[in-house]
């Protein structure tokens, strides 16, 4: 059996390692709950699975960047500014093909798109009044115009 001395040494150093541990906790200043958001300035990531879409924002709250899927197939587009909805890029792949596509601030867009039957690379005027194709569809090279009055213009090779 311990005698009183004993015991009340061992509570002792316990209790002096009880207010280490406490103090060496309190001394780094950078320490914070592990829950909600955090900044990371560098992250290297060798293995990494989300379940869920992946949206990167602005400093000021508006979506900059998206990563996500459905039943077809995933995309990544990255966004201009709120101001300018229609400007960004997109890559998508989904059961029909992919497609890699841009929209400039006035309009203006330009796309690769593939698929089952062929592909095409397509450009369009911002004022949606002039566009311009290239293509191939079930083995038949298709080039095609639309002038700035709408009159389409084509043909197949």
């Amino acid at each position: 059996m311990f005698r009183l001395s004993e015991k009340l040494k061992f509570i002792l150093l316990a209790g002096i390692l009880a207010f280490a541990g406490f103090m060496l906790g309190n001394m780094n200043s950078d320490t914070q709950a592990q829950s909600g958001s955090e900044t990371i300035d560098e992250l290297t990531v060798r293995k990494l699975t989300v379940l869920e879409d992946i949206t990167v924002k602005a400093d000021n709250g508006e979506r900059r960047v998206v990563i996500d899927t459905d039943e077809n197939g995933g995309r990544v587009m990255c966004l201009g500014p709120e101001t300018k909805p229609t400007v960004g890029a997109k890559i998508s792949v989904g059961k029909m093909g992919g497609v890699v596509g841009v929209r400039g601030t006035m309009g203006s867009a330009a796309s690769l798109t593939t698929g089952e039957e062929g592909g095409r690379v397509s450009i369009s005027a911002a004022t949606g009044k002039g566009a311009a194709a290239l293509g191939i569809f079930d083995g038949d090279g298709v080039v095609f115009t639309i002038d700035k009055f709408g009159q389409l213009s084509s043909s197949a090779q």
